[in-house]
């Protein structure tokens, strides 16, 4: 990789990997559009970690903030098309844990056809 001036690897994670950074982005294709709904699905993020965050990932453009209602004040944000292509990468990287990890996320009632069903509906 000599030609590269950063391993392109690395550079993606640095845009889309710091912490609760991929959750959003999975909340946000799995429907989730609010505040609220993001730390819903997170129990263990905290407010001034979700702001951050957000404010993070519209700065880099895969995000962007709307007001969907003005009174009383409502915001929702949406993925970006740069965001919105990240959907393959996190498909294979749903596949990859299910094939690679089935132990540690396949619920006990559920079997690795299901979880793939899921993610299929989710960023097939």
């Amino acid at each position: 990789m000599s030609n590269l001036k950063q391993c392109p690897i690395e550079k993606a994670f640095d845009h889309v990997g710091k912490k609760w950074g991929i959750n959003i982005i999975r909340d946000l294709f799995l429907g989730k559009k609010r505040f609220r709904d993001f730390l819903a699905a997170n129990p263990e993020l905290s407010t001034k970690m979700l702001s951050s965050r957000l404010r993070e990932l519209e700065r880099k453009g895969i995000i962007e903030k709307r007001i969907a209602q003005k009174s009383p004040l409502l915001i929702e944000y949406h993925l970006t098309d740069k965001g919105r292509k990240l959907r393959p990468v996190l498909y294979s990287l749903a596949v990859y844990a299910v094939q690679e990890c089935p132990k540690e996320i396949i619920a006990s009632n559920a079997s690795a056809a299901d979880a793939m069903r899921e993610i299929k509906a989710a960023f097939g």
